[in-house]
């Protein structure tokens, strides 16, 4: 299976030569921890004999956010699993998944049910586009593709979690396994 990862944000996400770290809190970046949990998704993935692209593979490599799901369509990717953390108050918690057409519905709840599992946070559920802050994403773009919110930056208690390598590893093994599976 060919299988695109974006981890969010990043340089050139929204201008041309400009980095954005998505949201931070405590010194840590949206796009760092989503860097990495990209990174340890593909290293599973990989070493499952999947193919894996990702639409960023560093903090310097430029990734407009209006060209990531054309990256996936380039590379004949069967689907793009975007990675990003919320931010509200610092009292906001959980996981939530955000998907275009109710044909989506299901697998992104397993998608979210997932990363709930491994992590412990509270499940926020799987949402159509039109409920995030942004109303249109443009990652869903992509036929068979999810935005996952893994959680809040800002709040103590999800951002330990998003940063705990042990659960970032089983929450990434738990996706793997989603993405890859058949429907039921």
């Amino acid at each position: 299976m060919k299988i695109c990862i974006d981890p969010g944000h990043g340089m050139a996400n929204r201008r041309p030569g400009v980095y954005d770290p998505g949201a931070v809190a405590e010194g840590h970046t949206e796009a760092a921890i989503v860097m990495d949990w990209a990174n340890e998704l593909r290293a599973l993935l990989i070493a499952a004999g999947h193919t894996v692209v990702r639409t960023r593979v560093d903090h310097k490599d430029p990734a407009p956010v209006g060209k990531r799901a054309g990256i996936a369509r380039t590379f004949g990717c069967e689907v793009l699993l975007s990675l990003h953390c919320n931010s509200a108050n610092g009292r906001a918690s959980g996981t939530e998944t955000f998907y275009r057409g109710a044909h989506r519905k299901a697998e992104a709840t397993r998608l979210n049910q997932a990363v709930v599992a491994a992590l412990g946070t509270r499940n926020r559920g799987a949402k159509t586009e039109d409920k995030s802050q942004h109303g249109r994403l443009a990652v869903l773009a992509f036929p068979r593709a999810f935005l996952i919110e893994l959680g809040f930056i800002d709040n103590p208690s999800d951002r330990e979690l998003m940063l705990d390598p042990a659960r970032r590893r089983a929450a990434c093994v738990a996706l793997a396994k989603v993405l890859t599976s058949p429907d039921p």
